[in-house]
């Protein structure tokens, strides 16, 4: 939804005051559109205090590009489209909305048809304040060569990438032949069209279910103007960084809108930040799903962090085996590899394990003794180690152009998120490891 790596504001910040009144976005003068924190992302940020459970924002929902309207020229040209679902009263797969979500937008761009002039040009304006096509595309690993996908050393992102890839393929062949058998003569490359609607889609829209928790039946996925310009932000801690908002679907009226309320108070001038929800934890995932990657915090030092298990992890491998590790929390199966590693070298040790009930061992042994702790703290901090190694080859013998640039950047990144997570668990279990048993506290 949110969007990244922006140029200059000025004149988008013009069009984003006129998108608030043409979509009839309220409260009028709540919000305004800034450069975020960093200067490199855009953000919607509040004009005035905002009280727990306030308003921060209204987008009417006849105003939001919805899932279940797609235009003519897809619906009628889809074998697939039409089922027989009493569950389902709008008569669509739902496994396709992102694809009837990337038509809409598909025709938005192709053809404006609409009464309203003023919604018109809005429309278009909102079209022009979307990410720029190739740095959007460039931040998206389901684009990426393959080399660099690999120097991410992600096997969970590879594996996620790889499978993105065959859905998003058949995606493309949908949109392309609905729009060969139409009216439409796209001016560009069709692949192209079809493949920067589908990346608008994927980092843009968003599921949406009403505050008190009544799911809509089925599932609405939409592209909301102004929404969508919200950054993300975690709701698993609070403290700056944190999510400040939620939002969900409201009627008053015989009226649907899409609401925006405060988490907590906001003061004014603050960034408007909410969930991704799963989509957007751990980092990799956020990655492979919005083009960015997040700043969890990985320290336990203050007194407001929460953390659940998959909101930062990282993969490590072990004998073989890959394992998944948050900043404090290891799998058993990883203490188990590493004490079975442990007691093989160890001899005298050996033979007393081998003589040991297993069950015994499962029930009443403490499987994460200092050895085994520090053995795995080791390990950890290795891998934390490989993660920051780079090819200054690679950059010394190849003109990256800046679409190679950013997924560059964007794979440094997930790796150094990785690297902070494994450290932070490293150095949990060297600590763990020195107060059980004196053995030494340096990495």
């Amino acid at each position: 939804m949110a969007t990244r790596s922006e140029p200059n504001l000025t004149k988008k910040e013009s069009s984003f005051e006129k998108l608030c009144g043409t979509f009839d976005v309220t409260p009028t003068g709540m919000i305004n559109l800034q450069s975020a924190e960093n200067e490199k992302t855009r953000g919607v940020f509040i004009n005035h205090d905002v009280l727990k459970d306030g308003v921060i924002l209204k987008v009417p929902l006849q105003h939001c590009v919805r899932d279940d309207s797609p235009p003519l020229w897809y619906a009628q040209n889809q074998e697939s489209a039409p089922i027989d679902d009493e569950d389902n009263p709008h008569h669509y797969n739902p496994s396709e909305w992102a694809v009837r979500l990337a038509a809409s937008i598909i025709d938005m761009q192709l053809q404006f048809n609409s009464d309203n002039e003023a919604k018109v040009y809005a429309t278009k304006d909102w079209l022009s304040m979307m990410p720029d096509k190739d740095i959007l595309r460039a931040s998206l690993p389901i684009h990426w060569p393959e080399e660099i996908l690999s120097e991410s050393k992600c096997t969970a992102l590879e594996i996620a990438t790889d499978a993105s890839y065959f859905a998003r393929a058949g995606a493309v062949s949908d949109l392309t032949v609905a729009l060969q058998l139409s009216d439409l003569v796209p001016s560009i490359d069709i692949n192209r069209l079809c493949n920067d609607a589908l990346d608008l889609v994927q980092t843009r829209s968003c599921r949406i279910e009403s505050i008190d928790g009544n799911q809509i039946s089925p599932p609405l996925r939409v592209m909301a103007p102004v929404f969508d310009f919200i950054n993300h932000g975690s709701s698993r801690y609070d403290g700056k960084g944190s999510s400040n908002a939620y939002f969900g679907l409201e009627e008053s009226d015989d009226d649907q809108a899409l609401v925006v309320r405060a988490r907590r108070a906001i003061p004014k001038n603050h960034e408007v930040l909410i969930d991704y929800g799963d989509s957007a934890r751990p980092a990799w995932r956020c990655l492979s799903s919005y083009g960015f990657v997040p700043s969890y915090r990985v320290s336990m030092d203050n007194d407001d962090y929460f953390e659940g298990e998959d909101e930062s992890v990282a993969e490590v491998y072990y004998n073989g085996g890959r394992y998944e590790v948050s900043i404090d929390t290891i799998p058993t199966e990883l203490v188990e590899a590493a004490q079975v590693s442990y007691l093989e070298e160890e001899e005298g040790i050996k033979a007393a394990y081998k003589s040991m009930d297993e069950g015994e061992l499962e029930e009443g042994a403490n499987l994460l003794t200092p050895e085994v702790a520090f053995r795995i703290s080791k390990r950890l901090a290795d891998a934390a180690f490989d993660l920051m190694i780079d090819h200054p080859e690679e950059k010394d013998h190849i003109q990256v152009v800046s679409e190679i640039r950013i997924a560059k950047d964007l794979q440094q990144l997930l790796r150094w998120s990785q690297h902070k997570v494994l450290l932070a668990c490293a150095i949990g279990l060297r600590d763990y490891a020195a107060r059980s048993k004196k053995l030494p506290s340096s990495l």
